[in-house]
């Protein structure tokens, strides 16, 4: 297994602020923006600095020339590994949730509930919508294998919206094979919708 780069706390929270940044917006990240609307306190030169560093690294790319940053596989391995705070649920918590999220209730049922649950959670509006994917066009893929079988799957949508499920596949794939399948996909059928590229394989 590759060893992952180490990061100082500077360079971890602007990985961590231009991955959110990216799944939010899904467009490529510039130093001006992170520093604009990430809340961290350092300026546009240094960020573009830590950018760079972490592009040498192979954690960020630069899809053009003249634009910002995306992160890349090992990127958001990163990030999933040691970056990504999950906090422990409590046993009230959970026991809560469970109720409220009974097994076999159906969907409209089902989406009321999580939305309550999370503005109850979170003290925020919650809301949860479920749009129809199959009539968007795709527009990029990424693959990060997690451990085992299990891969993270990242979707980028023409309309920005971005999506991400973890897959179990049949066996598990190198960071090659994985880099190799998500450039065919993104060469071949960006801009087409999911159900067009379905029937084409």
């Amino acid at each position: 297994m590759a060893v992952m780069p180490s990061l100082d706390p500077r360079a971890r929270s602007v990985l961590r602020a231009l991955i959110a940044q990216y799944v939010r917006d899904g467009e490529p990240v510039g130093s001006r923006t992170l520093a604009k609307h990430s809340g961290l306190d350092v300026s546009p030169a240094t960020i573009r600095n830590i950018m760079s560093d972490m592009e040498e690294l192979g954690l960020l790319a630069a899809p053009h020339a003249s634009a910002g940053r995306i992160p890349t596989a090992q990127g958001y391995r990163v990030f999933v590994d040691s970056l990504l705070q999950i906090k422990p649920i409590s046993k009230a918590l959970l026991q809560d949730m469970r109720g409220r999220l009974p097994a076999g209730s159906s969907t409209q049922s089902l989406l009321g509930n999580v939305s309550e649950l999370l503005s109850a959670m979170s003290h925020f509006v919650g809301v949860v919508t479920v749009p129809a994917r199959e009539q968007f066009a795709f527009r990029h893929i990424d693959f990060v294998a997690l451990d085992g079988s299990r891969l993270l799957v990242i979707l980028v949508f023409a309309d920005n919206e971005v999506q991400n499920r973890i897959i179990v596949t049949r066996r598990p794939y190198g960071s090659s094979e994985l880099e190799q399948i998500a450039n065919f996909l993104n060469s071949h059928f960006a801009g087409r919708t999911l159900r067009d590229i379905r029937m084409a394989l």
